[in-house]
């Protein structure tokens, strides 16, 4: 049975619209300009760009980095990265190994030989593990090339990279190798997006105008009215009310991985969810997550949390007049540095009509309660 709502990756039927993000994503592999994604947690960034290796149907490989504590790990799941995707390019397994070790013998690495394709392990460390990522990604390009076949390459929460080395090296290592790239695609995307920003729209950083910055925001509400009528027919044989829809998209405010969550949770049940059983719903989420978010809260300085609270019941693009200062209980100084932290660790956005807006629901939720 179909997860019409996974609260993780979005993949294959689940996979919601996105169809103007897909076509240029799409258009930029082909073009061999290297790709950002960008967006706050839980916008399902990871998904579209599955989706979009799925669909253009190009050998890919998913290197997630987030466990990668230094240069080496970074190094070594590059290199895993490399050798599943070698993998993809021959399946014969005698070829394969041929292939990977014609090419890596003289970087001293071993290859063995697994289900998913090859392992790449070293036999020395004579060699930095940027000069390993430089050499690895440039002689997997000389195989694509060999092999003339379109290869993606995409590395998730690319912010690591910044976060545990000491210089920009590896940046910089990466970025040579993608801007020359003709048969390598490169995605990058980050959960950090304060982080992210820093190693893209940094002027003194490699990656400052590499690469196409797209930037994900919420699925419009008449997208998902498709998509839940389509998942609900097939659930009750029958479309949701529009009193129920709407009080869907209240709730969640159309974030995408609320909108999952929320939905996930009413189909469950065996009869089609009322606009009273969405607000139900709702309310029990938010008190199963309370503690949570309280605890979450508690963490921030207590002129953040004032802001946040003000922010709860006043969506405003005045934050710095005499009236606001006086809700707040703050000055506009204090009000503008705690403001510029709650943007940067994704608590605030300010939304297309210039309002500023708690980004995430179910705080909002936690707070007017």
């Amino acid at each position: 049975m179909l997860n019409y709502f996974p609260t993780a990756l979005a993949l294959g039927e689940a996979f919601c619209n996105r169809k103007d993000e897909l076509n240029r994503i799409h258009y930029n592999l082909k073009g061999n300009t290297p790709i950002l994604l960008i967006s706050p947690r839980r916008y399902g960034k990871t998904s579209l760009a599955l989706k979009s290796c799925e669909t253009i149907k190009w050998p890919y490989v998913h290197v997630d980095l987030y466990k990668a504590l230094s240069s080496n790990d970074i190094e070594q799941y590059i290199l895993q990265g490399i050798g599943q995707l070698l993998g993809k390019l021959e399946s014969t397994p005698s070829k394969l190994l041929k292939i990977a070790s014609d090419y890596f013998a003289s970087m001293q690495i071993k290859v063995v030989l697994e289900k998913a394709g090859i392992k790449l392990e070293f036999d020395s460390r004579n060699t930095s593990a940027t000069e390993t990522i430089l050499q690895s990604l440039e002689k997997l390009h000389a195989i694509a090339i060999k092999q003339n076949k379109k290869i993606i390459l995409f590395l998730d929460e690319f912010q690591v990279v910044g976060e545990v080395t000491h210089d920009h090296a590896i940046e910089a290592v990466i970025r040579e190798v993608a801007q020359k790239s003709t048969h390598i695609a490169y995605m990058f995307s980050g959960s950090n997006r304060h982080l992210m920003e820093q190693m893209f729209y940094d002027r003194k950083r490699p990656f400052y105008k590499l690469c196409d910055q797209i930037k994900v925001d919420r699925i419009a509400a008449k997208e998902y009215e498709k998509y839940i009528n389509l998942a609900a027919q097939t659930t009750w044989n029958s479309e949701l009310d529009p009193d129920t829809l709407n009080a869907i998209f209240s709730a969640t405010e159309l974030h995408p991985y609320y909108v999952n969550k929320l939905c996930s949770f009413l189909w469950q049940s065996k009869k089609i969810p009322s606009k009273q059983d969405v607000w139900q719903a709702w309310q029990q989420i938010r008190l199963e997550n309370k503690s949570i978010i309280e605890g979450e809260l508690e963490l921030l300085s207590l002129n953040q949390r004032k802001l946040l609270i003000f922010l709860a019941t006043h969506e405003t693009k005045e934050l710095f007049g005499k009236k606001a200062s006086q809700d707040i209980n703050l000055t506009p100084s204090s009000t503008k540095r705690a403001l510029e932290t709650l943007i940067e660790k994704d608590y605030v956005y300010v939304d297309k009509d210039n309002c500023y807006r708690i980004l995430d629901p179910l705080i909002k939720s936690v707070l007017t309660a």
